[in-house]
């Protein structure tokens, strides 16, 4: 949000006119494992009595949006009296979030892999024992070098990874993800479809990125466009909507994260965007008024982020955003 002036006396001014403030339990989280990580469990405790004295000042309650999902739930006052006895237990509090970050990050990975195979082999389809055994392989060492990958981030003291070190590594492993898919389909489309095989040397082209080695597989620009890459886009997003229960904030979404990932740049795919999909998988209707059912409240609930790709998915999609609240602290820099 760097092109934006941010006038946090006006934001506080905000604050105590709204009648409950709701925070997404992901958002707790990253409170959660900063001062752990920090191993300052009083930073936590301290959040929580800033917030209990915000609400006895002004009158506003604060809620916390948990999702469905009960392993990922967060208890406040249970965990700040953990972290202040030093009772943290990473298989309660932080082993489950690696497991739930891990799996949505392979969904991910997956729907851009099936996305670029429609574009390549368009309704061309192999052997369906085949298809399981080669994505079976792809799925198991995908899972397993993330899983490494955020064991380390998460758990790992002395190693200390930055964000920048995690997205790097998420890269590579995206990157040889999609080869390692192409060159097993390739293999078995050169037994059921000769004509519609890849060349050889684009598909073991050695790049630098997943976005260098795509526009490179894919010939952007002389084979195939980014309208080509779209329409399959839409197909794996309407498949994944039919065989899962997926909102259609979720769904929309994924293709927010996914459109761009032609369009050159050095990352495609970044941890914290796992961490925004958790978010909006709780900010769709059926959640929101479960909490507001809940709570007794019959407001409507409004996005307030100061996160870029929050911020603009928000805007662009109409999801809880609402022009004239940002307006009341937010001024584009002109």
């Amino acid at each position: 949000m760097k092109k934006y002036y941010f006038d946090k006396q006006k934001y506080v001014q905000f604050l105590r006119t709204v009648s409950s403030i709701s925070i997404p339990a992901t958002t707790k989280f990253e409170l959660f494992f900063q001062a752990y990580r920090k191993g300052e469990p009083d930073l936590l405790v301290k959040y929580n009595e800033l917030t209990q004295h915000y609400k006895e000042a002004y009158g506003i309650d604060i809620y916390i949006i948990n999702p469905g999902v009960s392993e990922l739930k967060y208890h406040q006052e249970q965990l700040a009296e953990d972290l202040k006895n030093g009772l943290i237990q990473t298989e309660k509090y932080i082993s489950p979030r690696i497991e739930h970050e891990v799996k949505l990050m392979q969904g991910l990975f997956f729907t851009l892999i099936g996305t670029i195979s429609d574009v390549v082999y368009k309704d061309l389809e192999i052997e369906e024992s085949v298809a399981g055994l080669v994505f079976g392989l792809i799925w198991s060492q995908m899972y397993s070098r993330l899983y490494d990958l955020y064991n380390q981030y998460y758990l790992d003291e002395e190693l200390h990874m930055s964000i920048d070190d995690v997205d790097k590594r998420i890269d590579e492993i995206l990157l040889e993800s999609i080869r390692n898919a192409f060159i097993l389909m390739n293999i078995q489309m050169n037994k059921e479809h000769p004509e519609s095989v890849i060349e050889k040397a684009r598909v073991l082209y050695n790049a630098s990125s997943t976005s260098e080695y795509l526009r490179v597989l894919l010939q952007i620009g002389t084979k195939y466009t980014q309208d080509d890459y779209l329409i399959s886009l839409d197909r794996a997003l309407n498949e994944l909507r039919l065989e899962k229960d997926f909102a259609e904030t979720e769904i929309e979404y994924f293709r927010y994260l996914l459109h761009n990932v032609l369009n050159g740049a050095k990352k495609i795919i970044h941890k914290n965007d796992i961490a925004d999909y958790t978010i909006i998988t709780m900010l769709n209707e059926k959640v929101t008024l479960r909490v507001l059912e809940e709570n007794g409240k019959k407001e409507e609930l409004k996005l307030v982020t100061f996160d870029k790709k929050m911020y603009e998915f928000s805007k662009k999609n109409n999801v809880m955003y609402d022009e004239e609240i940002y307006n009341k602290f937010l001024t584009e820099i002109q």
